[in-house]
């Protein structure tokens, strides 16, 4: 009688510890993840550079578009070198494939149409600007 009561507090006793070391080995476990996501996550984190800032600001904070990648390059490559140095920069988009560009060059608000073309021939999106008189209020109010 005694010896079996001796045996069930062993294999009690033998439980709570197993379930000790799984908790522990389960909460070291969860740390270990957690320094291994922080870990990929500023390895994914990069500095953007000034073509990137300006290109993801336009698109994605004005537009609200965070699908059009072909435009966010072509404004880095091509249209930040020539609104690199203006005051107040904007991008209204008219249609699909059509945005008013307006930027203040030397306290004149100057204006481009960028129009985005599909070259079948190349699989390739391309775009075309095209200076305007217009500015948004003047092309959007008669």
């Amino acid at each position: 009688m005694m010896i079996s009561k001796l045996v069930i507090v062993l294999i009690i006793c033998s439980v709570f510890i197993s379930c000790d070391k799984e908790t522990k080995t389960d909460q070291s476990s969860s740390k270990s993840d957690k320094g291994t996501n922080e870990i990929t996550e500023s390895e994914t984190d990069s500095v953007m550079t000034q073509e990137e800032i300006f290109s993801s600001s336009l698109v994605q904070d004005i537009i609200g578009d965070d699908e059009d990648i072909e435009l966010q390059i072509y404004l880095e490559e091509q249209i930040y070198p020539i609104v690199s140095k203006s005051n107040k920069i904007t991008i209204d988009k008219v249609s699909s494939s059509l945005y008013l560009l307006s930027y203040e060059e030397s306290g004149v608000m100057k204006s481009f149409i960028l129009q985005k073309f599909y070259n079948p021939v190349k699989d390739e999106f391309v775009f075309d600007k095209t200076e305007t008189q217009l500015n948004a209020f003047k092309q959007f109010v008669k």
